[in-house]
């Protein structure tokens, strides 16, 4: 069964995409690592269904055992590149969806 998302992409479609922005974040020269480790982090969390994940600063920090400072940092840095979406909503957990800055 090959189960699609609101706009019609595929489970298998989106994790191909991921394994792609993965590759992608890898090779960026002006990264840092804390940044990729954050991504990395977020992405592999990532479902083909909803294709985003949802966490607050505070759960990444303790996951990765990084301060909440670093994690914002990290985040910020993601979406300054453009490769990172994030929404944020009061009093509710930042949902997180990767850009592949090339589609």
């Amino acid at each position: 069964m090959n189960l699609k998302n609101d706009d019609g992409q595929s489970a298998a479609a989106f994790y191909d995409k991921r394994r792609k922005w993965l590759d992608f974040i890898c090779e960026m020269d002006d990264l840092s690592d804390r940044a990729f480790r954050v991504g990395y982090w977020l992405a592999k969390r990532m479902n083909g269904d909803d294709q985003s994940c949802w966490y607050g600063v505070k759960e990444i920090a303790k996951r990765l055992s990084m301060s909440e400072d670093k994690v914002l940092r990290a985040v910020a840095e993601l979406e300054g590149e453009g490769v990172l979406i994030v929404i944020r909503e009061h009093r509710k957990s930042n949902v997180y969806y990767i850009r592949l800055p090339f589609e």
